[in-house]
């Protein structure tokens, strides 16, 4: 790990230390609690925003203001720990001081540092502020070893950076997180070299990269991705989340159709049933109830209350009690998330609902009254007609967990103009949805056969 530069005399800081060393502690706290909750479904923006986030910047503020000595005797051995969340939350502390500039520190300790430390740098870069940082990461790509330069290209695309020179120094070998991080890339880059990306990551051998290619190709107006959800469809087996969510935002009836009949596939059933929440047809709401006629449970209740509107409270849902062993199971999750991250992340967030038991009999009933508001033609959300002013509304309305869809379908329809970063701080991804200003509804009802024009 690089060296800091010498200290000065020493000096104390304004603040008692006993306060500061709380200030770190909070901060650390909350950047996981606030991580967890970037794709929770029990959060909207708004309750974030004023929540985990707001508490979360005002510490690390107070980090930041207390200068190199806080730096020298609270942020530096964070980073040397080895708590990844306390190492991202002293990395932007780090990155936003203003007497001493540590960015040259941080990026070296991002390019030489310990796997565990890489990951926790790599996501206080990624939310940085600073402008300057992007030209410096697009410089260091072409220095590092392929697996590092996965990461770099992660925090780069995170950042919505122009990475084309960058990756025109980049040999995509055998390394599939560099491979994956490349295409992903192909989002933010020149044209020419975006459908070159996606063209070269549709016919990879992995999976992962595969997959890749299918989320920017679709941004990028990619029939050839568009034909490679359904076919993956039509070969049975493992189908990837983000194919059979692009089936239904975007499909035909006999898409919708094919969705429909891999609920009847044990490993299937849950990952179809939650894209079909996302559709806003008819047809996914017919699928959605009589899923949950079957079977009964609380994700068949929520992709059927996506489109149709249903409450998901009383009478329709009975809150269950949350056991001992339940809640000790949930801390367990969350000391499980406090693992390094790899530089492959998961594309979009897959089916988790709430608990609480669905009285089908009240659902059966409120549909019976309620379905002949909707038309076959139709795109619904919450049993509203969908049009451009009410997803700009759900960005803010919609569960976290929800949200990330919402947003990928808002890149596609726009052609790639409104890119939502959903695992950003929410003022960041507020002002990227104001790109969407422009956006036609008849655009979202479109199939993307209609769409999709490359």
């Amino acid at each position: 790990m690089a060296k800091p530069p010498s200290p000065p005399a020493y000096r104390r800081p304004p603040v008692p230390w006993h306060v500061l060393e709380v200030h770190l502690e909070e901060a650390t706290f909350l950047w996981a609690q606030w991580e967890h909750a970037l794709w929770a479904p029990d959060y909207v923006l708004g309750e974030l925003a004023q929540r985990e986030e707001q508490r979360l910047l005002a510490h690390i503020d107070a980090l930041v203001l207390g200068g190199r000595p806080v730096a020298e005797r609270l942020l530096i051995p964070a980073i040397q720990g080895e708590e990844v969340s306390a190492i991202s939350v002293a990395s932007l502390a780090l990155l936003g001081g203003e007497d001493v500039d540590w960015q040259k520190t941080v990026l070296e300790w991002l390019a030489e540092g310990a796997e565990e430390l890489i990951s926790g740098i790599r996501r206080g870069v990624e939310l940085s502020p600073r402008e300057e940082l992007t030209p410096a990461l697009l410089a260091l790509v072409p220095t590092l070893p392929p697996n590092e330069q996965a990461g770099v290209l992660a925090a780069l695309r995170f950042r919505q950076a122009d990475a084309s020179e960058a990756l025109g120094k980049v040999k995509l070998g055998e390394d599939v997180s560099l491979r994956v991080e490349a295409v992903r890339n192909a989002r933010f880059v020149s044209r020419p070299l975006g459908e070159e990306l996606v063209r070269l990551g549709l016919g990879d051998s992995e999976p992962l990269v595969r997959d890749a290619a299918l989320e920017a190709g679709l941004v990028l107006g990619s029939r050839q991705a568009w034909t490679r959800c359904r076919k993956l469809l039509e070969a049975g087996g493992e189908v990837p989340r983000i194919a059979l969510l692009a089936l239904a935002l975007g499909g035909e009836a006999a898409d919708l159709e094919a969705l429909g009949a891999a609920l009847k596939d044990p490993a299937l059933r849950d990952e179809a049933l939650w894209a079909l929440g996302f559709s806003g047809r008819l047809t996914a709401a017919e699928l959605a109830f009589e899923n949950l006629q079957a079977v009964g449970d609380r994700l068949a209740a929520e992709s059927f209350a996506a489109i149709t509107g249903l409450p998901l409270a009383a009478p329709f849902i009975e809150e269950e009690e949350e056991g001992e062993e339940d809640f000790e199971e949930e801390l367990l999750e969350e000391e499980e998330q406090e693992a390094p991250k790899a530089p492959v992340a998961e594309l979009l967030p897959g089916p988790e609902v709430l608990p609480g038991k669905v009285r089908v009999d009240r659902v059966d009933r409120w549909w019976g009254e309620a379905r002949r508001r909707f038309e076959p033609s139709g795109r619904y959300l919450r049993g509203q007609p969908l049009s451009a002013d009410l997803l700009r509304a759900a960005l803010e309305g919609e569960p976290l967990r929800r949200r990330s869809v919402l947003a990928w379908e808002l890149a596609i329809r726009s052609q790639g103009s409104c890119q939502i970063e959903s695992r950003t701080w929410t003022h960041v991804q507020r002002a990227q949805a104001q790109k969407a200003a422009g956006l036609r509804s008849d655009l979202l009802s479109r199939s993307f056969d209609r769409l999709l024009n490359r």
